[in-house]
């Protein structure tokens, strides 16, 4: 593929994608800001990661405990991740594999419900941990283990979402890598799992969660641009425990799983991705990358039976669709036979994209 056209096709990609963001993009709401406050002052805590390192901003003189510093915050996360996925998007539209099917994928995610929400999610810690997770994978397929690792690890304490949403693609790209890292094995993916587990064990024996709760809402209170009773709710939320989670929403994890309107509307995106993964693999690995990224897409919807933000889940499994066409279509050694029923398959998916509204929170 020549220059121009591979900007050219980079460049529509990018107008897509600045178009869907438009579609509800917003400023911080008071949970996202809420969570910006939290950090390990009170003990090792889910989701303190982020606001720790703007607590040592903080003290280092270069940020403050302001609405100004979190909205600047946020939306340094936001470029960042948009940023990270526009390179992610120009590395498959310039494989080798077939330009249709590769600018097909790249158009796809660019429009799909995935790029809504994460407009949507201005101020979310969902830019830092999906970062992380696309990140993470990288290295991981570029054989640099160690650094994968100790980054999923970090991805964890910023979100403990990462575990079912960023390691099954950091994985994936770990087994995508070269051979001498794949005789070394994965264990230092190991890292990301002990994360985890230290959050579990200070969750459950190390905290006081009344105490916890109590330091929490007093905490939030005195920053006035938190409102909403978010000071309330967000340390609630954060010192109920996952067990306590999955006992209050189990009961509607079949029904979140098999809702109809989310189904027709992230399915199409996410299968045609895990398609074009197959697509832009050397062949003999098709059919098995395509299993590889299907499963890392699914992993995510195990969410449901601890959480209650639906819609928000489902979009995971676009993401991890189109980071497995990133992750396959890195050895493309030469263009792919041109599937036109792939083609053709993703002009109605990308039609639904643009016109079908997409639920927010």
């Amino acid at each position: 593929m020549r220059g121009l056209e591979r900007w050219t096709r980079l460049a529509l990609v990018a107008w897509a994608m600045a178009v869907t963001m438009a579609r509800a993009v917003r400023y911080p709401n008071d949970f996202a800001e809420a969570h910006w406050l939290l950090d390990y002052r009170f003990g090792f805590i889910r989701r303190g990661f982020a606001g720790t390192l703007l607590s040592l901003a903080s003290g280092a003189g270069l940020a403050s405990h302001s609405e100004r510093a979190v909205a600047a915050a946020s939306i340094m996360a936001l470029l960042a991740f948009v940023v990270l996925l526009l390179w992610a998007a120009s590395r498959v539209v310039s494989s080798r594999a077939d330009p249709g099917v590769t600018f097909a994928a790249a158009a796809v995610f660019a429009t799909s419900p995935f790029i809504v929400m994460t407009a949507h999610f201005m101020g979310y810690l969902d830019h830092l941990f999906l970062a992380a997770a696309f990140t993470a994978a990288w290295l991981a397929r570029s054989g640099r283990i160690w650094s994968a690792a100790a980054l999923a690890a970090m991805g964890v304490l910023v979100h403990e979402s990462f575990v079912l949403v960023g390691l099954p693609l950091v994985l994936l790209g770990a087994a995508l890598g070269p051979k001498p890292h794949r005789r070394a094995g994965l264990l230092p993916l190991a890292l990301p799992v002990v994360a985890a587990l230290a959050l579990g064990v200070s969750e459950a024996f190390l905290l006081d969660r009344a105490v916890l709760r109590g330091q929490l809402e007093v905490r939030l209170a005195s920053f006035p641009f938190v409102g909403g009773d978010m000071h309330l709710f967000v340390p609630d939320w954060l010192t109920g425990g996952t067990l306590a989670a999955w006992r209050e929403q189990r009961h509607a994890f079949w029904r979140h799983l098999s809702d109809p309107n989310l189904l027709m509307l992230m399915v199409p995106s996410a299968a045609l991705l895990a398609l074009a993964a197959a697509a832009v693999s050397p062949p003999g690995t098709r059919g098995l990358r395509s299993l590889a990224v299907t499963a890392a897409a699914i992993a995510p919807l195990a969410l449901h039976a601890v959480a209650w933000d639906t819609a928000r889940i489902w979009t995971y499994t676009i993401a991890a669709g189109f980071g497995g066409v990133w992750l396959c279509s890195r050895d493309s050694r030469s263009a792919a036979p041109a599937r036109r029923w792939l083609l053709a398959a993703a002009v109605p998916v990308i039609a639904a994209n643009l016109f079908a509204r997409s639920p927010l929170m």
